[in-house]
């Protein structure tokens, strides 16, 4: 009876879900759209400012016909919104190279690094962040908490030198930079990545676990001679996931997106680095492909992470069904 009435409900979240990313793409990829069009210049500038020529302004008006910026802003992002609804993502203007294939060529390298950052922030935070909320008020917890506020007060970049410093000049253990998509330069950009993200989650992980600590059945099992680690492991640890959970996912997402400082640092041949580069260049295709592959990655990551929850925490399917 109860799987009945979840999977309806289920398939209206999918489908209202699916029906609110339409505008939220549509309103996102407006609006960056026009932002980078308020930037003051475009890929006809930038190209002859980087390579130094001086070109006449009827070259340049010739180079922007060319490429459809003469155009008004309107038709420019209709042109480009029909081209990406027939499949067509568009051509870089500074590459030439079809924009789909540019994004998939550098996928797997930002897939490596995100997939190397969470398994690293998994490791540190969540033990940690236990032993933080089992110690709690101990001089252990302190330290742990302290740390998690510095470490997460650090910009990336500073992290990203300091790791390079001790790790690739001073013990001479990994690269300065990227030598290229392999697990050795993937090392010290994940974990940059994973100091910062493992610095926010351990706090998070420690109040999950606490808030579980506090509820009334830990008392009870303790009071009927279970062992707390098995209270912890096998009871305490299984309803926070659902928060974990949440946590994780947020956690992919942001770092599929939000590798492109790290990834430019250690020269890292991922879609962050793309992104930036296109940035600098104006390259408009590249980076509406970009903004929209970011929309795109956190609605699904959302709602997977929604379908999931349920099924690992018993209380929130008990909450859907009378829904």
């Amino acid at each position: 009876m109860r799987k009945r009435v979840l999977f309806p409900r289920t398939a209206r979240v999918v489908l209202r879900r699916l029906a609110l990313m339409i505008p939220l793409l549509l309103a996102i990829t407006l609006l960056s759209f026009g932002m980078m069009r308020l930037a003051g210049s475009d890929v006809v500038l930038q190209r002859m400012e980087s390579t130094g020529t001086v070109l006449s302004q009827q070259a340049l008006d010739d180079a922007r016909a060319q490429l459809g910026l003469d155009r008004p802003f309107w038709q420019q992002y209709l042109h480009w919104l029909c081209g990406v609804l027939r499949g067509d993502m568009g051509v870089s203007y500074v590459s030439g190279q079809e924009v789909f294939s540019a994004i998939v060529q550098r996928l797997p390298a930002t897939l490596l690094l995100a997939s190397l950052a969470v398994a690293m922030t998994v490791v540190i935070a969540l033990p940690l962040g236990i032993l933080a909320a089992v110690c709690r008020g101990r001089a252990i917890d302190w330290l742990l908490r302290a740390a998690s506020f510095v470490g997460g007060s650090l910009p990336n970049f500073f992290v990203a030198l300091v790791l390079m410093y001790l790790f690739a000049i001073r013990l001479r253990l990994l690269p300065v930079i990227s030598t290229g998509v392999n697990l050795t330069s993937a090392l010290l950009p994940a974990l940059t990545l994973a100091i910062a993200m493992s610095a926010r989650y351990l706090r998070q992980v420690r109040a999950a676990v606490l808030e579980e600590l506090a509820r009334p059945y830990v008392a009870g099992a303790l009071a009927r001679g279970v062992p707390f680690c098995r209270v912890l492991w096998g009871s305490v640890l299984r309803s926070a996931l659902g928060t974990l959970l949440t946590l994780l996912a947020l956690s992919i997402g942001s770092l599929l997106g939000g590798t492109a400082i790290v990834e430019s640092i250690f020269l890292w041949d991922g879609v962050g680095k793309l992104a930036v580069d296109a940035i600098q260049m104006r390259d408009y295709p590249i980076i509406q492909a970009y903004v929209m592959w970011m929309a795109i990655l956190y609605s699904v990551l959302n709602l997977v992470t929604d379908l999931v929850s349920p099924l690992l925490d018993p209380r929130l399917r008990a909450g859907e069904a009378p829904a």
